[in-house]
């Protein structure tokens, strides 16, 4: 159904029960009407009755009496009945309500244009006196009633208007209630949860926007699933091109660098005695083993002691990351104090996930080296068995982010790394922050979900 058409109905409802409590109020109100119209008509006729009672000789106290009674018992619908003697003293009690107390100028502007004259009637007594009867309006008891109906029926339409506005508040509230949940799956979507599904919703507009969410989640995640996809093939082939490159340059470069090395070995022990030859000779012996060094230190970045496994067992990643803080610090080019904390607990990490853990940490050394200007950084990487989580802090006390960009002149590519970072991250289905460190330094935070079977494992 239509919102439109759904706020119309319920409007339509409210008004209709409206209609009822009104016509029900004016029922009853007239109803009330003619019940004291009734009982002025049966008070008029007692007036009669003491006027004709007045003629035939009646006792005057006793009719005075019942004229007060009559006045007091606010009956005659707006009148007030006075006695005067011959001598034309007042012998019933004054009106005490001739005035109203509250909002007399209301009243007096109602009743600015109504005639207050009394009208007088005189009856003669058996003993020859007279005494006359008076009748005096009391307009302001009209008035106070009028005001009455006036406050009760804009008390009904008060009523009438809140009704609506409930209505139309809770109508609107419960049409847009799907909306808190269409806000928070997309803040799902926005952290890159595109699992999340939104329910069916009644109301036609918003369920054409949960569809179509839907319908992007879907189309989301498949792209994000052939993007890692793409990811971790691309990743598989730089490790297979590291390995095959490890391979060739081990087997080619390492066998002919160790023969060289042992002919300078032997050209040194048979040059003994012959300055310029033996010279020569070690020059030769001292350049080889340097190249031989660069070439394992090579070979350790191509392909690190420990991440060689296969799918199949498990690898060190450990001892791999514990190398390639040894290797960094043994190169002597920085003065960078770095330290490493491992807690892995029984958790078996997947080699992709190992591989990726490991070249993020090299890329982040790498940075921190190159542009951080930092003396101190840290690697701490955990496992959060509770929340199946793999977690990767690498912090330094450099010149953090922005400086390190401005000083790298870093462009599209950010001069940092970072994109071959977030690719990695990606492929792995990890979140990556970057924060600042107190009082200086920057932080790169990725934590990574483990597979169940992998945590279970953990815990």
């Amino acid at each position: 159904m239509q919102l439109v058409t759904r706020l119309l109905l319920r409007l339509f409802a409210v008004g209709i029960l409206m209609m009822v409590v009104t016509l029900s109020f004016t029922l009853y109100s007239a109803q009330k009407d003619i019940g004291r119209e009734t009982v002025a008509s049966q008070q008029v006729g007692q007036l009669i009755s003491i006027q004709t009672a007045l003629q035939s000789g009646s006792s005057l106290p006793q009719q005075v009496q019942a004229i007060d009674t009559l006045n007091q018992s606010d009956a005659l619908r707006h009148l007030h009945v006075a006695l005067y003697d011959q001598a034309g003293r007042r012998l019933t009690q004054p009106d005490s309500n001739a005035e109203p107390v509250s909002m007399l100028w209301l009243h007096k502007i109602l009743t600015r244009d109504v005639a207050l004259a009394a009208y007088a009637q005189s009856v003669p007594r058996p003993n020859g006196e007279r005494v006359t009867i008076v009748l005096e309006p009391n307009p302001y008891s009209e008035s106070a009633e009028a005001l009455h109906n006036a406050l009760l029926f804009l008390g009904l339409y008060a009523a009438l208007a809140g009704a609506l506005i409930a209505a139309m508040w809770v109508s609107v509230k419960l049409a847009f209630a799907p909306l808190t949940d269409i806000l928070a799956t997309l803040s799902r979507f926005e952290a890159g949860d595109f699992a999340t599904r939104l329910a069916q919703s009644t109301t036609r507009e918003l369920n054409l926007i949960v569809q179509a969410m839907n319908h992007l989640a879907a189309a989301l995640a498949e792209q994000i699933a052939k993007q890692r996809d793409l990811l971790h093939r691309l990743q598989d082939v730089q490790e297979e091109e590291r390995r095959k490159l490890a391979h060739e340059l081990h087997d080619e470069f390492g066998q002919l660098l160790t023969a060289m090395q042992v002919d300078a070995s032997y050209l040194l022990k048979k040059t003994v005695g012959q300055p310029e030859l033996e010279a020569c000779a070690a020059a030769m012996y001292d350049n080889s083993s340097s190249i031989l060094s660069q070439l394992k230190n090579l070979l350790a970045q191509l392909r690190p002691y420990g991440l060689q496994g296969g799918e199949e067992r498990d690898i060190a990643l450990e001892q791999a990351l514990r190398d390639l803080v040894r290797q960094r610090q043994s190169r002597g080019d920085t003065e960078l104090r770095c330290t490493l904390s491992v807690d892995l607990g029984s958790t078996s990490v997947p080699q992709r996930l190992a591989v990726a853990i490991y070249r993020i940490s090299q890329e982040a050394l790498t940075n921190v080296m190159r542009h951080a200007q930092a003396s101190h950084v840290d690697i701490q990487v955990s496992v959060d068995a509770v929340g199946q989580t793999l977690k990767l802090i690498v912090a330094d006390n450099g010149v953090g982010l922005s400086d390190q960009i401005a000083h790298s002149g870093a462009t599209d590519q950010q001069g940092l790394g970072l994109v071959g970072i977030r690719e990695r991250i990606l492929a792995n289905q990890g979140s990556l922050q970057l924060i600042r460190v107190e009082p200086q330094g920057l932080a790169i935070e990725a934590v990574f979900p483990l597979p169940v079977k992998e945590a279970a494992h953990a815990e």
